[in-house]
């Protein structure tokens, strides 16, 4: 990817939704927390395949898991693993094979 066509951004927050077709990534960026309110700022809209989501993900899943072993965990509040339904994702990544 040339440095033209791209540009960085944040985001701290996602939103995922899918149909049969495709999915949709919404990133976006929680700022100014103030009273219970914040500020949410729109980043990036992401469209994608069914098929190339799944690719992502496995990817993302298996830099996480090499990240975490040359850094070390990271941790999350299993309170929010558990709202997420997302409780055994820690063994997932545990499970990813880095030589492969």
């Amino acid at each position: 990817m040339s440095d033209q066509n791209s540009r960085a951004a944040y985001a701290n927050q996602v939103q995922i939704s899918g149909s049969p077709y495709d999915f949709t990534i919404d990133f976006a960026c929680v700022e100014d927390v103030r009273n219970n309110t914040a500020s949410v700022q729109p980043v990036a809209r992401i469209m994608m395949s069914p098929q190339h989501t799944k690719v992502l993900a496995l990817m993302l899943l298996k830099h996480v898991a090499a990240y975490e072993h040359a850094i070390g965990v990271i941790e999350l509040p299993s309170a929010l693993l558990n709202d997420m339904k997302l409780g055994n994702l820690e063994h997932f990544i545990s499970q990813v094979n880095l030589n492969e």
